[in-house]
């Protein structure tokens, strides 16, 4: 009879041993959607700010048809090049925004990125630009 019981328990052992090890490896969240990490939902978010931005410069300028076919296509690149789905990505926001103090940090992050990209873009030289000419420095 002991010797069922220790089958048992090192059966329940070894099951609960495989469990933690297999939750360690990725987070779960709704259903069978994998937890995004949060570095990598900002810079997603910020992409998907960025896609919508230039679908709202677009709007006025295209076709309704034309416009729903670019935001499909630019969005479905950009889930591409992050490697999720838009269900897993909704599903991500979703518990991300549960921790409303957490979110809007990560807003903030969203914001910080896109700012830093925006200036960078400013302060690029003008194309065809001589950058010596520009310059205060004189060439002997």
């Amino acid at each position: 009879m002991s010797k069922g019981w220790i089958t048992g328990a090192g059966f329940f052992l070894l099951v609960s041993v495989f469990a933690i090890s297999s939750c360690r490896g990725k987070a779960k969240i709704e259903g069978d959607e994998v937890l995004i990490p949060k570095q990598e939902m900002i810079l997603l978010m910020s992409d998907i700010e960025l896609a919508e931005a230039v679908l709202r410069y677009k709007q006025g300028k295209i076709s309704r048809d034309s416009l729903n076919k670019l935001s499909a296509m630019t969005f479905d690149s950009v889930y591409a090049w992050h490697q999720v789905t838009p269900a897993r990505f909704k599903a991500n926001l979703a518990y991300y925004q549960k921790d409303l103090a957490g979110f809007e940090k990560m807003l903030d992050e969203v914001i910080l990125l896109l700012t830093r990209a925006k200036d960078s873009v400013n302060n690029l030289p003008l194309p065809g630009g001589d950058t010596v000419q520009q310059s205060k420095i004189r060439v002997r």
